[in-house]
């Protein structure tokens, strides 16, 4: 669903210390499929128009809305 260079709006609420304001725009700059034997999801990394910008910053198909 989502591929590096995708321009994405995030699409939820998490800490401001850690995480920029609901509805910001950024770049996805990472995507890397996690498995186990009970989930398989798509974790996804995003450079934001503003900060903060963090390594430790992963989010899901439903935490991101794709723009363009």
């Amino acid at each position: 669903m989502f591929k590096v260079g995708d321009l994405v709006k995030l699409n939820a609420s998490f800490s401001l210390d850690s995480h920029p304001p609901m509805g910001t725009l950024g770049i996805v700059t990472d995507v890397e499929q996690f498995e186990n034997m009970v989930i398989s999801m798509l974790l996804i990394r995003v450079h934001w128009s503003c900060g903060p910008n963090k390594d430790t910053q992963v989010y899901v198909n439903s935490n991101l809305k794709k723009v363009a």
